[in-house]
């Protein structure tokens, strides 16, 4: 188990487990988040938490180490005790070679067309019809000028 990094204030000896590839994107359980991320030429994937929409800085960094964290080309990470409604992004590395398409930029927090994401409870139906209760991530609408 990998430890959070305290980037802005005090947090206890909270641990991460190594999580699961599938479902993609932060899926929110009863005792915690499952992220996944999928990328084939990152070199190292870092999850940050936020606990503000505006927070200019991530209040928590966990850096994902590739022999526990990664399966083939996915990233993930469980973190327990995590809720609905968190705020999160990734930071990926990898190589800046625009002439071969590769674009990486640790300087900038990745999430597709979004700077942040946020873990919201959403109730599906299931395949027959009836309700089934489950968490998954939605993209956050507020834009940054």
């Amino acid at each position: 188990m990998a430890a959070i990094s305290n980037i802005s204030h005090a947090l206890t000896d909270q641990r991460v487990a190594e999580g699961k590839p599938f479902p993609l994107g932060a899926a929110c359980t009863p005792g915690g988040v499952n992220f996944s991320v999928y990328s084939k030429n990152a070199t190292g994937v870092e999850l940050l938490l936020f606990d503000h929409v505006d927070d200019a800085h991530p209040s928590y960094s966990i850096p994902l180490d590739p022999s526990t964290h990664q399966t083939y080309y996915y990233w993930h990470v469980f973190v327990p005790g995590l809720k609905a409604g968190q705020i999160y992004g990734y930071r990926v590395t990898g190589p800046y070679e625009p002439d071969r398409g590769f674009r990486f930029d640790a300087d900038k927090l990745a999430s597709r067309s979004l700077r942040k994401r946020r873990c919201r409870a959403r109730e599906l139906q299931s395949a027959r019809g009836q309700p089934a209760e489950s968490e998954h991530c939605h993209r956050h609408e507020e834009r940054r000028s």
